[in-house]
C-alpha cells in the first residue's frame, strides 16, 4: 500500500464518520479550524525559550541575532576574557617567579623547597 491508497482510506473512513456527528459538534470543529488558519497565516511571532543547535545557527545565518547589540556585547565578552587571561599569566605568574627568584637568591627558600621532586627535576633539566 503506497501514500496515495492510505490517503485516499483514511478520507474514506473520516468522510464515513462525518455523517454521524452532531450538528454543534461539527459547527465548533469548523469554527476551530478556521481560527487555526487565521492564527496560520498571520505573520510569526519570536517566541522565547530553549533552542536546538540546527535552529540557532539557521537563525543566526539570516542576520537575526546579529544586530549591534549583540555584537557589542560578545566584543565585551571576547575583550574581558582576553584581559583576565592575560592578567592571569602574566601578571601573577610574573610575580610570582620574581619571588621565587629572589628568595633563591638571598637564601630565604625554605628547606622544603628544596625537597620538592618537581624542583629536583627542574635541577637536572637545568643542568643539561
Amino acid at each position: 500500500m503506497n501514500e496515495q491508497e492510505l490517503a485516499g482510506k483514511i478520507v474514506q473512513h473520516l468522510d464515513q464518520g462525518l455523517g454521524h456527528i452532531k450538528q454543534g459538534t461539527l459547527y465548533q470543529l469548523q469554527s476551530a479550524r478556521k481560527a487555526a488558519l487565521d492564527r496560520y497565516r498571520e505573520a510569526p511571532q519570536p517566541v522565547f525559550g530553549l533552542a536546538w543547535a540546527g535552529e540557532i545557527a539557521f537563525r543566526s545565518s539570516h542576520g537575526r541575532y546579529l544586530n549591534s547589540r549583540n555584537l557589542l556585547a560578545l566584543g565585551l565578552l571576547l575583550l574581558s576574557l582576553i584581559g583576565v587571561t592575560y592578567w592571569q599569566l602574566v601578571v601573577i605568574q610574573s610575580n610570582d617567579i620574581a619571588e621565587i627568584d629572589a628568595s633563591l637568591l638571598t637564601g630565604d627558600l625554605p628547606i622544603n623547597a628544596y625537597l620538592d621532586s618537581d624542583f629536583e627535576a627542574w635541577l637536572k633539566r637545568s643542568s643539561q
